[in-house]
């Protein structure tokens, strides 16, 4: 019998996969997650179990973004329009959700007199969220709150993932094929080991490592789709694994790394492929922070994590349909008429694979 690998189980399912539902299942996470954080102000009073489960949650989501966004790029004739592709996917719904938090939200429930509110220096410094420079407080916004003062803590990880895609399309211009994937390793072995003084301080700008091995997790098993099996008990052995290593704090690096085929090999299962017509997930994973925090604030005598999460979630998830519905879909079914109209020079991607 033939054993199925990545390739052929991806070419078999087609849209009918799983990517969809579990980045929306992750998101779903992160925001119960947070509802705790939020009403608490930390994860002190959390079981130790719940807090390696809760670290694994991002991880996933960047394992899943570095498979998806790697095939991405197998199907893009340059790079640049790779990267187009990227800040249409990341940009229009984070500028709205950036200026709704700013100029909605916040005046809404800031504790300032709206003069000074408008007025106050901070406000115009909230904008540069949406140019990958995190910033967390609005003026007299969520000052009392168990978790004071941060407007939307989900927005520290987009920066991460722009780095993810920069360093995919640096590579992806200068290699191929088999240099590409041994670049890669490379990449993921000095971040698993730095051993070497200057090996440290080579990669001590990259935040967040943990994700960034994710990442490289992910594209890896891109790479090697059509040789990685699709096995029921390695996925379950990885999920397993990834578990009992993210116990431990200090092993979220290798946790990541062995979470990545668990991850991919969950998302390939089958579902309806009515479900996979939208995409909440971003939109989700976007709004539902300020949405608890601003339950804290409206109620805080009933804070509560499940109180939080009932009242945040179902108006993300009505949030999340409005961005991609009103946004984030109109613009990506132009993408190739938007692509079109930019002028510029050709710059081959080259093959990701042999």
């Amino acid at each position: 019998m033939i054993c199925e690998t990545f390739a052929s189980r991806t070419a078999r399912l087609g849209r009918a996969n799983g990517f969809d539902g579990l980045r929306l299942a992750l998101a779903l996470g992160i925001a119960t997650f947070h509802s705790f954080t939020i009403a608490t102000g930390g994860t002190d009073g959390m079981p130790p179990a719940l807090q390696a489960a809760g670290r694994l949650i991002l991880p996933a989501f960047f394992a899943i973004s570095g498979y998806l966004v790697s095939a991405s790029l197998a199907r893009c004739a340059t790079v640049r329009e790779f990267l187009i592709l990227r800040l249409l996917r990341i940009m229009p719904a984070l500028c709205v959700v950036v200026s709704a938090s700013a100029l909605l939200l916040g005046p809404m429930l800031t504790d300032l007199p709206l003069r000074l509110y408008f007025g106050d220096p901070g406000l115009p410094v909230y904008f540069r969220n949406i140019v990958m420079q995190f910033h967390f407080a609005l003026p007299g916004l969520f000052m009392t709150n168990p978790r004071p003062f941060v407007v939307n803590g989900s927005l520290w990880t987009l920066p991460v993932e722009t780095i993810c895609y920069g360093l995919l399309a640096g590579l992806a211009m200068m290699l191929r094929g088999r240099k590409l994937l041994t670049a890669l390793s490379a990449l993921t072995l000095l971040l698993l080991f730095p051993l070497l003084p200057f090996v440290g301080l080579l990669l001590a700008w990259l935040p967040a490592k943990e994700l960034v091995l994710a990442f490289c997790g992910g594209t890896l098993l891109f790479l090697c789709a059509r040789r990685v099996p699709y096995s029921a008990p390695a996925g379950v052995v990885s999920l397993c694994g990834a578990f009992l290593l993210a116990c431990d704090p200090a092993m979220m690096g290798w946790a990541s790394i062995l979470l990545s085929y668990g991850t991919i090999w969950l998302a390939m299962r089958r579902i309806p492929a009515a479900l996979t017509r939208a995409d909440y997930s971003y939109g989700v994973y976007l709004t539902a922070y300020p949405l608890e925090q601003a339950w804290m604030r409206l109620c805080p005598g009933c804070g509560v994590w499940w109180a939080d999460l009932l009242f945040a979630m179902p108006l993300a998830m009505i949030a999340a349909a409005v961005l991609w519905h009103g946004v984030e879909k109109p613009l990506l079914s132009r993408k190739h008429e938007i692509i079109a109209r930019m002028a510029f020079p050709p710059a081959r991607t080259a093959s990701l694979r042999d």
